[in-house]
């Protein structure tokens, strides 16, 4: 059931190619409905280095807001885990296709879910683990390591940079989409 307010229903409309109001572009659909699909925009902006970076979200068509609701179907839970392993798999050609000089080992990729109001669809996102975005946090067993420090009013708390979001170069991004809906389709 979509929710003619919630930005991510208005963008499930879309098809491949296609620019949503914050200028992301959708690179891959999966599914036929609501019931059970899923889609994929590539964000104009990253919390990395716009030079090599990237932001994909992941969202159900459906306006889901709990990852529970995964499970209400098997369609629905089986695109999912096509729609993340493709995607992954995608991103990672990037990457190492842009690092290919340096021959890395090992493509870290980062993911972050979020379902936190009921006006928005539960959604995951997933890009490069590197410079300030791969910073350590709480579900990283490295967090545990960081220097512990304490305030004026004796509240401990630990240092991290600022992730700030930075636009990614037009030609970059075009060159982006390109590739990513290349390799999804």
């Amino acid at each position: 059931m979509s929710d003619a307010k919630c930005i991510l229903c208005r963008e499930a409309l879309l098809k491949v190619g296609q620019k949503s109001d914050y200028g992301a572009t959708i690179i891959f659909k999966i599914g036929d409905s609501e019931k059970n699909g899923w889609f994929a925009t590539l964000s104009p902006r990253t919390g990395g280095n716009p030079e090599k970076d990237f932001s994909i979200q992941i969202m159900p068509i459906a306006h889901l807001i709990n990852f529970s609701q995964i499970n209400e179907s098997a369609e629905l839970a089986k695109n999912y885990g096509l729609a993340f392993a493709k995607i992954s798999a995608a991103a990672s050609k990037v990457i190492e296709k842009e690092l290919k000089k340096e021959s890395p080992r090992i493509i870290s990729l980062g993911t972050y879910g979020k379902c936190k109001h009921e006006n928005e669809h539960i959604h995951i996102k997933l890009f490069p683990y590197r410079g300030d975005i791969g910073q350590p946090f709480t579900v990283d067993s490295s967090y545990q390591k960081k220097e512990v420090y304490k305030d004026a009013e004796g509240a401990e708390f630990v240092k991290m940079k600022p992730i700030r979001k930075i636009e990614i170069h037009q030609k970059r991004f075009n060159e982006l989409v390109k590739l990513f809906i290349s390799s999804l389709r």
